[in-house]
C-alpha cells in the first residue's frame, strides 16, 4: 500500500472528541417501531473506540455495526477489494485499523465505487465516514465495510452534537 502524503500540516484544529458512554440495549419490546436488540449501532470518532466496540462485538457475539469517522492513511484496491489503512482524526500515531470494501458491493453500484474511489486520488489524509462490521481474520482484526465515503470536520462535529446531547 502507498501511504498518503504525511506533510499536509495538522490534522485538525480543534480538541479530540471524548464521547460518554454507548446508550444501552434497546429492550425487547420498544415503544419505538422497528427498534430491536438484535443490532446496536457504535458510532465512534476514534480509532481506539472502534476497535475496542468492535472487538468486544465479536468477543460477545453481538451484532454491532461500526459507524467510524477516521483518516485514511493508505488504500488500494484489486478486482476483488479496496484495501484501507485508517489513522485517528486527530494524530498518525498507531493504533491503525485495518479495513476491507468487497468489490461486490461497490463494483455493482456506480455511486458506491466513485465514493470509494476518490480515497485513491489526491494527496493528504482523507477524512471519511465508514459503516463496516469487524471481523477477525487469523491474529489481526479487520472491518468490513459495508459502505464508506469522504467526510468534512462539518460532518463529524454535527454527528458529534448528535452523539453528545
Amino acid at each position: 500500500m502507498t501511504p498518503i502524503s504525511l506533510s499536509q500540516g495538522p490534522l485538525v484544529d480543534i480538541k479530540p472528541i471524548c464521547r460518554p458512554p454507548f446508550p444501552s440495549q434497546a429492550r425487547d419490546r420498544s415503544p419505538v417501531i422497528g427498534l430491536t436488540p438484535n443490532c446496536l449501532l457504535r458510532t465512534c470518532f476514534r480509532i481506539g473506540e472502534a476497535i475496542n466496540a468492535g472487538c468486544g462485538a465479536v468477543k460477545n457475539s453481538k451484532n454491532v455495526i461500526l459507524e467510524l469517522y477516521a483518516r485514511v492513511l493508505s488504500t488500494e484496491r484489486t478486482e476483488t477489494k479496496q484495501h484501507f489503512v485508517f489513522c485517528d482524526l486527530f494524530h498518525t500515531k498507531p493504533p491503525y485499523m485495518h479495513a476491507e470494501y468487497d468489490a461486490a458491493i461497490w463494483k455493482s453500484v456506480s455511486r458506491h465505487e466513485y465514493d470509494a474511489r476518490r480515497f485513491l486520488q489526491g494527496h493528504g489524509y482523507k477524512m471519511c465516514r465508514c459503516i463496516g462490521k469487524m471481523k477477525r481474520s487469523g491474529n489481526e482484526w479487520i472491518l468490513t465495510i459495508l459502505n464508506i465515503w469522504e467526510a468534512k470536520m462539518d460532518d463529524v462535529l454535527w454527528v458529534e452534537g448528535i452523539v453528545n446531547a
